[in-house]
């Protein structure tokens, strides 16, 4: 586990291609310069990253401008997918991009309720 400042802390697990980092605490904005060093550390077969962030104190807009950095990041660097597990008092959402995400149609399957074409628009919905 390392801790970042005295407010967020991570974990990395690596298995096969697929790492999954797991985050706790309180999420700055500037807590993605931390993330995406540890993601550029991560051998380079890691196609698929999972950013797990059900032990984030507080999901909110500051946290998620460090959440959308680090995707971008992994998009942008890799190539890969990444799948993202959130949960608030409120809300539990997985969203996927890459091999993880639904097309319109399976998602219209298994949200029949939800009419949004895309897993962003339907993360939205939530």
């Amino acid at each position: 586990m390392v801790t970042v400042g005295s407010k967020m802390r991570f974990a990395i697990e690596v298995a096969g291609d697929t790492a999954t980092m797991y985050v706790s605490g309180l999420l700055a904005a500037t807590d993605a310069f931390a993330l995406n060093r540890a993601c550029s550390e991560l051998p380079q077969h890691v196609r698929t990253l999972r950013l797990d962030l059900h032990g984030v104190a507080d999901i909110s807009d500051v946290a998620m401008i460090a959440v959308r950095a680090v995707l971008r990041y992994w998009r942008e660097s890799r190539a890969g997918s990444f799948r993202l597990a959130l949960a608030s008092e409120h809300l539990v959402a997985t969203y996927g991009e890459g091999v993880f995400a639904l097309t319109p149609r399976n998602m219209r399957a298994t949200l029949p309720h939800v009419v949004e074409a895309t897993p962003a628009q339907t993360a939205m919905y939530l």
